[in-house]
């Protein structure tokens, strides 16, 4: 079905006479974005679809054809103006009769917007958690299923690697776990996008696992959830950072207004700054997204690891809707990735630096000690 819709687009796209970065400027995308569609790697939204439609300045039954290509209705919705218009042209019985029925629909609508958060995606299938064993993986996991049960969620979306066999999982009471395979591992804005089918047009919460929160009380999750219901908006977690380094091994938060104690305004999002001006909190893994981040990971251009990163689908989202930062102060552990450890052992062994290699060597020791004893 993919593989149509991008033969279809070129073609249009090829016709008109326009290069991948025209049609992409027309419609307001990155020229990556069309290169994906039109290999088949992804589905646009219908929002999208419509923005390439109308650059393409397409025929209706090129516009029918294109979206049934991509498995969208035949008829889109009309626009508010139209219907405004067809409403005065009708009887007055009518015209109130069709009055009620959009109101009744409107209400419906609102139901759907006071939702509340039902599912959590935990991103499992990066290469590190492909080493543990199904066992280890999933003690690895206890602590998030138990704050994702914790916080009243009822549905846990393990994102997975292809062949890797299911995690053994303890799962609390009144959670139901799905899984999904992320193939390939293009980064975790990835690893959030391939639920969409899951998750639908519903708000949900994202744990990485290999942040452990070991707050007294109410979990973070329960908070974040709290702090949605009641602004109604994507919500992510931040911490403060001990030293300069840790800022190249997570994402930044630069806040803004405060909206109340511990609760911010984020003004940008940065993913794992190597150089420049580095300030600001580091992102906990913890999330409450809106379900518009997935148009915004779909217009989310690669890295130049040829990944795709939540951060960035983030900063796109935040130009149409704010996003909120819920400042964690409580106890955290952060599991040390094997990737940060190695990097610190072949540094410290370049500089010959005894005091670097033995400080490495601990760390090396005690990470190995703790995956033992999963």
């Amino acid at each position: 079905m993919q593989k149509e819709l991008g033969s279809l687009l070129q073609g249009y796209r090829e016709r008109a006479g326009l290069k991948k970065a025209q049609l992409a400027q027309r419609a307001g995308v990155s020229a990556s974005f069309v290169t994906y569609i039109e290999s088949g790697q992804r589905r646009p939204s219908p929002t999208m679809l419509a923005r390439l439609m109308q650059a393409l300045d397409l025929t209706a039954p090129e516009k029918r054809g294109l979206l049934r290509a991509a498995g969208y209705h035949e008829d889109p919705s009309p626009r508010l103006s139209d219907i405004t218009e067809q409403l005065a042209d009708l009887p007055p019985r009518e015209r109130e009769e069709l009055i009620e029925e959009f109101s009744r629909a409107l209400g419906r609508w609102r139901q759907l917007r006071r939702k509340r958060v039902r599912r959590v995606v935990i991103p499992i299938a990066g290469w590190q958690p492909r080493l543990l064993s199904p066992e280890q993986l999933g003690k690895m996991l206890r602590p998030a299923l138990e704050e994702s049960a914790l916080a009243g969620l009822s549905e846990v979306i393990l994102v997975l690697a292809p062949g890797k066999a299911a995690p053994v999982l303890k799962v609390p009471h009144g959670l139901k776990v799905r899984t999904v395979v992320q193939e390939p591992q293009v980064g975790l804005g990835h690893a959030i996008l391939i639920t969409q089918g899951v998750v639908g047009d519903e708000p949900f919460a994202v744990i990485l696992p290999d942040d452990i929160l070991l707050g007294e009380g109410r979990c973070c999750v329960q908070q974040m959830l709290a702090l949605y219901e009641e602004y109604r908006c994507s919500v992510l977690a931040v911490t403060s950072v001990e030293g300069a380094a840790d800022f190249k091994n997570y994402g930044i938060a630069q806040l803004g207004e405060a909206v109340r104690e511990n609760l911010y305004l984020v003004t940008g999002l940065q993913e794992k700054p190597t150089r420049g001006r580095r300030t600001g909190l580091t992102i906990v893994g913890r999330y409450v997204l809106t379900p518009q981040i997935f148009e915004a990971l779909q217009a989310t251009p690669p890295d130049k690891n040829n990944e795709l990163q939540l951060t960035d689908a983030l900063n796109i989202l935040l130009r149409r809707q704010r996003i909120s930062a819920f400042v964690y102060t409580e106890k955290l552990f952060r599991v040390t990735p094997i990737k940060i450890l190695l990097e610190q052992l072949i540094d410290a062994l370049d500089e010959s630096r005894p005091e670097r290699l033995e400080q490495a060597m601990q760390i090396t020791k005690e990470a190995l000690h703790a995956l033992t004893a999963l």
